[in-house]
């Protein structure tokens, strides 16, 4: 998931601080900048002229739509907001599922916040928010069914934990990323926390799917909207709306500020817009699309763009033998949604990394430098408790002298490493299209969005990574490296399959504003990435442009 903004220089962070300290307590009295603008809206209207309140309860068949949004995430409420409103224009009935408080443990934070949970503030913006909007409000909180305690599980050694079901459900596995995601860990044998937390989100997750599955079958939506469908919430609503047949659509931020991806067969976030849609767009870039990209570009080497957050200094480059290859690996935040449960040719990224390092060492005219995340350390209040270079350090004590690690903290520029290498090597990383769009070659491990498209080596296996690899070492130019067809997925990737998030904006990370002053604005033929949205929601048509 693209992070929401960047990281600043201290004067400009102590002023940051200050706005969200002033806003939080401005929320606390349900009078935050987007909450006053929300009730100048009015209550959302349905096309007839009918108040949303009784859109559908007059034999007119209105599709219904529900709402996902137990979170106090400022962006997320307001998009959902927003959204909810153009589809009443559209002639919808709208209600939303907020959480309402009281379970002992939720991914609204992480284990550097948290325990105890939010819950006072978080409910309350949620449903200040929500009621600005005018929109009817349901409350999982009232419709807890189990209480907290589930003893069998402390009888449970944490290996068995991911297999614990319920009522058919298998929570074990819904919980295992949110867990991850929560104690900032991919790898979590081991960890003194991993067992307590998986049991408290196992606890969690009971309560969640009784309360889900009591307003599904009051309410009985056609369609459940919600974020990516990887988070405890929605990986439990989705699993619950699968038994009784319920469309679900999720969305995820998109590489681009202020801009969205939606999805109905895999989560958002995980950006895998279809072939079909792909093919579409599989063609030579006109003179504007090609300015765009090459813009957008820069601004990524700049550190300019929306998903990027640090400065950088330039690498020293080193003179090598002509028969000599230099190699970059670079590497994945080992908790982030991009990676847990995209294994393909490895295990997990641990395994990809001792491949590495165990060729190289047997290879030694040729050079390794395994590129860390800088997200590792740089993300305030997420540092990784699994830090890959600690790892690394840990399993290679002695590391083989042509195998060089860039820490997490250095801030070494990434793009003249891309330069300079011969061959890229990663496992689900931006940076593998960027290494193609540079005509480099480059070999993936792991499940990501752009394998498969035609300009990547994908390996299914050990063997073939292997493979793959030695010929590349042998010769880079055996590999696949079409510069020119990771140009035209590029700028599909970042520039046609995403839609704008009409009405609202993020001034800060963590803020929101909206933009949208009547509901006009959110009208069908308005706003054509909002028409097309709510006809992906309401008809089942794709979410990517033709």
């Amino acid at each position: 998931m693209p992070v929401s903004g960047p990281v600043l220089p201290s004067r400009d962070r102590v002023r940051e601080y200050a706005i969200k300290g002033a806003e939080l307590a401005l929320r606390a009295v349900g009078e935050s900048p987007e909450q006053r603008a929300a009730r100048r809206l009015g209550p959302p209207v349905a096309p007839a002229g009918r108040p949303v309140a009784s859109a559908g309860h007059d034999g007119s068949a209105a599709p219904r739509v529900l709402f996902l949004t137990p979170r106090d995430w400022a962006a997320h409420v307001q998009y959902e907001a927003v959204l909810g409103r153009a589809l009443v224009t559209r002639g919808a009935e709208v209600r939303f599922l907020t959480c309402g408080g009281g379970l002992e443990i939720c991914d609204r934070a992480n284990t550097y916040e948290a325990p105890p949970m939010p819950c006072g503030s978080c409910a309350r913006y949620v449903e200040q928010s929500l009621d600005a909007h005018g929109f009817t409000v349901h409350r999982l909180a009232d419709r807890w069914g189990h209480d907290a305690n589930w003893s069998e599980l402390d009888r449970q050694s944490f290996a068995a934990l991911r297999d614990v079901e319920h009522d058919g459900l298998p929570l074990g596995r819904l919980v295992d990323i949110p867990v991850k995601w929560f104690l900032c860990a991919g790898d979590l044998h081991g960890d003194p926390l991993a067992g307590v937390t998986t049991r408290a989100f196992l606890r969690s997750a009971r309560r969640i799917a009784d309360a889900i599955g009591r307003m599904l079958d009051e309410w009985k939506p056609d369609t459940v909207v919600m974020l990516n469908g990887l988070f405890v919430f929605e990986a439990v609503m989705w699993a619950v709306c699968r038994e009784r047949g319920i469309d679900v659509v999720t969305y995820e931020r998109a590489f681009r500020k202020e801009t969205l991806v939606f999805s109905r067969d895999l989560p958002a976030g995980f950006y895998d817009f279809g072939a079909a849609a792909w093919a579409a767009h599989d063609r030579e870039l006109d003179e504007t699309e090609a300015t765009e990209l090459d813009a957008y570009l820069d601004a990524r080497r700049r550190g300019d763009a929306f998903d990027q957050y640090w400065s950088f200094r330039e690498w020293s480059v080193e003179q090598r033998p002509a028969t000599s290859r230099l190699v970059v690996a670079f590497t994945n935040i080992t908790w982030d949604t991009a990676v847990l449960d995209r294994d393909c040719a490895f295990t997990d990224i641990r395994g990809w990394i001792d491949c590495l390092v165990g060729e190289f060492a047997g290879r030694p005219e040729h050079q390794l430098v395994v590129r860390v995340h800088p997200s590792e350390v740089r993300l305030p209040m997420k540092a990784t408790r699994d830090s890959l270079q600690t790892y690394v350090e840990t399993a290679w004590p002695s590391l083989p002298n042509n195998v060089r690690i860039i820490a997490a903290d250095d801030t070494t520029s990434s793009y003249p490493l891309m330069d300079h290498c011969d061959l890229g090597v990663v496992y689900t990383s931006t940076t593998g299209m960027e290494l193609a769009l540079r005509g480099k070659p480059v070999i993936v491990a792991g499940l990501v969005h752009y394998r498969g498209k035609g300009f990547t080596n994908d390996a299914s296996d050990e063997a073939e990574f292997l493979g793959l690899l030695r010929r590349g070492l042998d010769d880079p130019g055996v590999l696949v490296a079409d510069a020119e067809r990771a140009r035209r997925y590029a700028h599909f990737f970042w520039f046609r399959a995403p839609v704008d998030a009409v009405g609202v904006v993020e001034p800060l990370p963590g803020l929101a504003r909206l933009t949208v002053r009547s509901d006009a604005e959110l009208a069908p033929g308005a706003n054509a990435d909002l028409d097309l949205i709510c006809a992906g929601i309401l008809d089942g048509t794709p979410f990517v442009r033709a």
